[in-house]
């Protein structure tokens, strides 16, 4: 929304109607979403989620920063599903905190981001464009890295739905600085809130009207 373009009529990014359809659902329907994901996807379904995605090829200051902070979130019971990529995911296993018993379920890939989204309370991603929008949309409270695309981040960031953190910045003690919001319950709302205004979720249904109105109209 903050891209000027000259003659340009802002009507959002064309989202998956998997996204749309999680934007569309009310707080019970969310709730129980949210349990049948984090149980598809083989988390525990009532425990502070965190999902971390550096996209389909992982990023590397998010992963690092992540497995250096792992065992401090699982022992504070925050448990991880962790899309490390397809070429990281070789030699990583699960890994469950005898005390808390939360669980690092380190993943290549995810097919289905919704369901990734419908079971996390906060998110640590890069700050590419399709994903400030989808977590925007569906409300996810979101802890964004990678520099060079930080711009993407930068209206999502101003109303108060996320915030981003530059890759010289994102280590460990930074990393559980911003997710310790994940315990605050009324942080995360306003968050939400704030994202699932932002962007309006039925673009690919306003483009395609517009483009039949203009071939119309010739």
């Amino acid at each position: 929304p903050d891209t000027p373009l000259p003659k340009g009529t802002f009507v959002g990014m064309p989202l998956r109607t998997q996204i749309t359809d999680l934007a569309d659902s009310s707080d019970a329907d969310r709730a129980g979403r949210c349990a049948r994901a984090r149980a598809d996807l083989g988390l525990d379904t009532d425990r502070p989620t965190l999902l971390v995605s550096g996209g389909s090829q992982g990023a590397v200051a998010i992963n690092d920063a992540v497995v250096a902070a792992r065992d401090t979130l699982l022992a504070d019971g925050v448990q991880i599903l962790h899309v490390v990529g397809p070429k990281n995911i070789k030699g990583n296993t699960k890994i469950v905190d005898e005390t808390t018993g939360a669980a690092w379920l380190p993943v290549g890939y995810v097919d289905d981001m919704a369901s990734a989204y419908a079971a996390a309370d906060l998110m640590v991603a890069r700050s590419g464009a399709g994903t400030v929008v989808e977590t925007a949309t569906v409300g996810l409270p979101t802890i964004y890295g990678n520099g060079e695309q930080a711009r993407n981040a930068t209206s999502a960031v101003d109303a108060g739905a996320g915030v981003v953190v530059t890759n010289a910045e994102l280590d460990a003690q930074r990393l559980l600085a911003e997710t310790a919001r994940i315990h605050d319950a009324d942080a995360l709302a306003r968050m939400s809130a704030a994202g699932r205004g932002l962007t309006p979720a039925h673009a690919a249904e306003e483009m395609a009207a517009r483009v039949i109105s203009a071939t119309n109209s010739k």
